[in-house]
């Protein structure tokens, strides 16, 4: 993911329901309380939620009712063809272009062509560079497009139209995720009145268009990295970790937790990286690359672990 994309001891706990709260130093994980639960969001659920929903794995869930799922089956992807490209579960040919129903407003001018272990798309680069912008001007943003504008020059701060959302204010053009609606992306604009649908909101396709830029990845079942101050529930990952000869597991010292045996399918309770399996409460090692220095990956929702970089570690010393 370029520039504009950048914007943890896994802990057991009842019926398997946690998630990351950031401290000073140390990743903490908080009970989901029953009012969460009963207004479940998922956006409290631990695992790399955003990739599961980009790529259409199906939750599976301990039990009836539950927030948040023990584990996803994302068995279509090992049944995709190296010959094919894929959309969630859409298949293309080789020279088949992008259709309606699976863009999102920047998949511009998209192809399926063959790959090095996959089909792949490829697709048009959007400039959106739009020049310097003078004091008290802005651009107005459509959801709806993929390019910010028109230019706006307000005579007075006052007649810029601002939108409250979970307590932050946003001014007119700005982008925000509601809260309780991760997969929704709105941005702010005159008339909006706390309602999440358009023309200020939108439900994209994919979220993250994983499919689209990242097969190559998937195909090799490398996993999505994602920054300290990112939630892998709501954020689209920063990059990307694919196995190399010094990978290894680090064995979770106290055992899979518990809350994973009463999974349905409890013996597919894994995780895998390229040819590596994981399981609950697993980690891989640090530092075997550029893109595991300070990256820290554990099994928490089979079956692709969970990899954050760590917000307190020095980039040059992590280096093996």
């Amino acid at each position: 993911m370029d520039g504009h994309g950048r914007t943890l001891l896994l802990l057991q706990i009842f019926f398997c329901f946690f998630v990351f709260a950031s401290t000073d130093e140390t990743k903490q994980v908080k009970r989901v309380s029953q009012k969460e639960i009963e207004d479940c969001s998922q956006v409290q659920c631990p695992g790399p939620l955003t990739y599961y929903d980009d790529v259409g794995c199906t939750p599976v869930y301990k039990n009836k009712g539950d927030c948040c799922a023990c584990k996803y089956n994302c068995d279509h992807l090992n049944a995709r063809s190296r010959n094919k490209c894929y959309v969630r579960r859409n298949s293309y040919e080789f020279g088949e272009r992008l259709r309606p129903e699976d863009k999102n407003p920047c998949n511009v001018g998209c192809f399926c062509k063959n790959g090095t272990n996959s089909g792949r798309f490829v697709c048009a680069i959007v400039d959106c560079y739009h020049g310097p912008i003078d004091t008290g001007c802005y651009m107005k943003r459509n959801i709806s497009q993929c390019c910010p504008g028109p230019l706006t020059c307000p005579k007075n701060e006052s007649e810029i139209p601002k939108c409250v959302v979970d307590g932050v204010t946003y001014k007119d053009g700005e982008f925000f995720i509601p809260k309780n609606e991760p997969r929704k992306r709105c941005t702010c604009r005159e008339g909006y009145t706390g309602q999440n649908i358009k023309p200020f909101c939108i439900t994209p396709s994919t979220t993250c268009s994983t499919d689209l830029y990242h097969s190559q990845d998937i195909a090799k079942k490398c996993i999505p990295i994602y920054y300290a101050d990112q939630n892998p529930a709501t954020n689209c990952s920063s990059s990307w970790r694919c196995q190399n000869a010094n990978d290894t597991v680090i064995p979770n010292p106290s055992g899979s937790p518990s809350c994973g045996e009463d999974c349905p399918g409890k013996k597919d309770m894994t995780c895998k990286f390229g040819n590596l399996t994981m399981n609950l409460g697993d980690e891989l090692n640090q530092g075997t690359d550029y893109t595991s220095v300070c990256v820290r990956c554990v099994c928490e929702v089979p079956p692709t672990p969970t990899c954050r970089r760590l917000s307190d570690c020095n980039l040059t010393a992590g280096r093996n």
